[in-house]
């Protein structure tokens, strides 16, 4: 099932054990929601407020790594932020205006300095029902307007649904509602309009990463890859664009069995990363695990799985979850939450690792903490950088920073919400 409200409090169980060395490996040809130059992280975290007059503590709000900064105070849930095409602005879950238990969707730009404005987007929302897990379709700059999200209706089970945030009244179900499954957690393929990925489960059954083709009605079980069906798997992540062959990689994360590799590291504890073609199962392309053990002269990877390791209180080192991937927008690097140790205590924070290329020797496999606070934190996604975005609006600056953890300079421009329909035929 997909993590809810409550999950801004959860903690990963682990078990002792001596951490090996390991690499990712991903395709050449990869990225994050969208193919960019890497710029900040956006990530949602129970830390303490930073900004000027906010709240001394909050339950979950929005916030950004290299340069640090805080997007919105509101003292209320924000989750799940999804960055736009060209970077400038964000969409997300809140349940500021809607209570407790349900949520609408937001945007806003992705600025630091001042806090943004959030403009509420969600159309049709029947009382009692709830939006999240939003995801922007590709589109040019100026023309970044639809959506894919899930909606829940009061009593009822989730379903995707699409939208024109320019145009009141066009959120429309994807499937014909109710579909008799659970969908939830959809994403743009970015290279393709009229693909997506997203999790079909039922009320008893696994959860599934399924792809759906809106011009061929193509609806794809890629979990049945290598015949195992019977485990969870959620949160996928497409890559931007196919690589020669064009086969695209998808990435999440499972709770499925993972291979003992002896007392020192295996199996893996919680949930671990994988990655399978959007192709499979005809193209016959397996699950394969992210990260994997790497030998050999020249290193090839091995496709024996390795386990996520961190450090508990007493500085022990112990085999923790892997949650919530995201590819980079260069295809580099893969960002994600993970079990952390900040010097007193274990957090939950954001982490990004290096994939296996030749322009970074010497980094393969190399881990990084973003966040080592005393917070919960949750749900990255990867801002990718697109020079030249504009607006005719009074421009405002991101400053992006340079360096480390593959972050480059640079600066982008906040967007006009200039918007088009993007055609969704029925299946």
């Amino acid at each position: 099932m997909s993590p809810s409200l409550s999950s801004v409090s959860r903690r990963v169980a682990v078990a002792v054990a001596v951490s090996i060395g390991a690499v990712i490996l991903l395709p050449g040809v990869a990225g994050a929601a969208f193919p960019g130059a890497n710029g900040t992280i956006v990530y949602q975290s129970t830390q303490q407020a930073t900004a000027s007059g906010c709240p001394p503590y909050t339950t979950s709000e929005l916030f950004t790594v290299v340069p640090a900064g805080q997007l919105d105070c509101t003292g209320y849930t924000d989750q799940h932020a999804f960055v736009s095409p060209d970077g400038s602005e964000v969409i997300f879950a809140s349940n500021r205006d809607v209570g407790s238990t349900s949520t609408q969707l937001y945007t806003m730009p992705l600025s630091t300095a001042p806090l943004g404005t959030p403009v509420e987007v969600s159309q049709n929302l029947p009382s009692g029902a709830s939006d999240d897990y939003p995801s922007w379709a590709p589109a040019a700059p100026s023309d970044q307007n639809t959506v894919i999200f899930q909606r829940t209706l009061a009593g009822g089970q989730p379903q995707l649904y699409t939208e024109n945030l320019s145009v009141p009244d066009s959120a429309t179900p994807v499937f014909s509602s109710p579909t008799g499954f659970i969908d939830t957690e959809p994403v743009y393929d970015p290279s393709n309009a009229n693909e997506i990925a997203f999790v079909r489960s039922t009320s008893t059954g696994p959860s599934q990463i399924y792809t759906y083709n809106s011009s061929t009605h193509a609806l794809v079980n890629l979990s049945a890859a290598n015949g195992d069906a019977a485990n969870n798997d959620w949160k996928p992540d497409f890559a931007p664009s196919p690589n020669g062959s064009g086969v695209e990689l998808i990435v999440f994360q499972s709770d499925r069995p993972t291979t003992a590799q002896g007392t020192s590291n295996g199996p893996c504890s919680g949930t671990q990363l994988y990655t399978v073609s959007d192709q499979a199962p005809a193209s016959g392309t397996t699950i394969a695990p992210v990260f994997q053990t790497w030998t050999g002269s020249p290193s090839s990877p091995t496709g024996i799985q390795v386990c996520a390791t961190s450090k508990n209180a007493s500085g022990s080192t112990v085999l923790v979850a892997d949650e919530n991937p995201v590819f980079s927008p260069d295809g580099t690097e893969v960002a994600f939450d993970q079990v952390g140790f900040n010097g007193v205590s274990n957090t939950q924070d954001i982490f990004t690792a290096y994939a296996p290329f030749s322009d970074n020797a010497g980094k393969f496999g190399q881990v990084v903490d973003l966040t080592p606070n005393f917070a919960t934190d949750l749900a990255p996604n990867w801002a990718p950088v697109q020079p030249g975005a504009s607006t005719p609006e009074t421009p405002v600056a991101l400053l992006l920073p340079l360096g480390g953890a593959g972050v480059i300079g640079a600066a982008v421009l906040v967007a006009a919400r200039r918007r088009r329909a993007l055609a969704w035929p029925a299946p």
